[in-house]
């Protein structure tokens, strides 16, 4: 197996040094390529304006300072025989210095701390993390506050039963390395006609894939976030994972993604896969 690569997001806060540990302690054992980033935003800094190009530089060497005290740390605590280094990137948003440097680099995951947000800013503004599964082209992987690795004994695929084979074999490849079960969930209001035809094909595909922890269960529920969430509490999962797709403007105004609910809701990490 290739040693896989990783991303790991910094603002030097205590919620991405909790989101490093806890990539480092699921991948290290694995080998892995770990590249620390810390994206440095200076919008609006007039570039004619020495000064402020001297302050640009300051903060940029403070970054890079930081980040190497950072990798020492880690290193300290955490032993394996993973790889490791830090960089600090200039950019407009996050989103953008990641999307640059997963389009040059071969980046198996991208992962990074992620805190709930307010209704008003779930609409309006969207949020970094967000915004970073919005446009990366990766897996994301968003890590909230007070997680702790402790293995990936159940994972939850959340399923609109659209895609379910091609999704299927992308999860269950990720969970044998851990030797997890996969619980494949599906939410629906009601049992119509093609919602029994889509149960029925869903089961079929289960009941034949070559991977064998997995089950699948229809749950009925209008509202999918809260269904979802009652489902990880109940069978006790360690991750989540759903595949996102390219946003419409309409959904992005009224936060009509399913995955951008589900990242708010910060009960467990979220595995967010973009759809080809």
């Amino acid at each position: 197996m290739t040693p896989p690569r990783l991303l790991l997001l910094t603002d030097f806060t205590p919620l991405s040094a909790l989101a490093i540990e806890y990539a480092i302690r699921l991948a290290g054992p694995l080998n892995a390529d770990f590249t620390i980033m810390n994206v440095v935003r200076l919008e609006g800094i007039p570039k004619a304006n020495l000064k402020m190009k001297s302050l640009e530089k300051s903060i940029m060497h403070l970054s890079e300072e930081e980040g190497m005290e950072l990798v020492k740390k880690i290193r300290r605590e955490i032993k394996g025989n993973y790889t490791l280094r830090f960089e600090a990137v200039k950019a407009h948003t996050v989103a953008d210095a990641v999307t640059r440097f997963v389009s040059k680099q071969k980046v198996n995951m991208v992962v990074m701390g992620s805190r709930g947000a307010s209704t008003l800013k779930k609409i309006r503004l969207g949020g970094t993390t967000v915004a970073v599964i919005d446009a990366c082209p990766v897996p994301v992987l968003a890590i909230p506050e007070f997680a702790e690795f402790s293995g990936l004994k159940n994972i939850v695929y959340a399923t609109d039963l659209k895609h379910v084979h091609r999704e299927l074999d992308i999860i269950t490849e990720f969970a044998a390395i851990f030797g997890s079960r996969v619980h494949m969930v599906t939410v629906m209001p009601a049992l119509n006609k093609q919602a029994m035809e889509d149960k029925q094909q869903a089961e079929e595909i289960v009941n034949n894939h070559p991977y064998k922890r997995l089950d699948f269960n229809v749950i009925l529920d209008e509202h999918i976030p809260g269904a979802i969430d009652r489902y990880i509490r109940d069978t006790k999962s360690d991750l989540l994972t759903t595949f996102t797709h390219n946003l419409s403007l309409e959904e992005k105004l009224f936060a009509k993604s399913v995955t951008r609910k589900l990242a708010y809701l910060g009960k467990i990490p979220l595995l967010a896969v973009k759809r080809q």
